[in-house]
């Protein structure tokens, strides 16, 4: 099994081989993103779209989960996270 060194954890980890259907994005996630950072994301992901109430079948609505994407998993992009961070529960909590 592949390894990919992710730049989320900072650890070296499984790579990702589902399809991720995210166009350019999805060969620069699967380079630089472990599978257990990947799964986080996707619990995180369903936070973020109530927490902001985003419309995914509106273009800034699908521009604002792509930016928190990025954050999260450490892609170099910066986003306020405060809304999530406030209201963050770990699983089993």
């Amino acid at each position: 099994m592949a390894d990919v060194q992710c730049v989320t954890c900072g650890q070296a980890g499984e790579a990702i081989t589902d399809m991720l259907f995210l166009g350019k994005l999805e060969a620069e996630i699967k380079a630089k993103v472990c599978k257990p950072c990947w799964k986080k994301w996707e619990g995180m992901r369903v936070m973020v779209i109530n927490e902001y109430q985003v419309n995914l079948g509106d273009e800034s609505g699908r521009e604002l989960v792509k930016k928190q994407m990025k954050a999260f998993l450490k892609l170099g992009e910066q986003t306020d996270t405060s809304k999530l961070d406030q209201n963050f529960r770990p699983a089993g909590s």
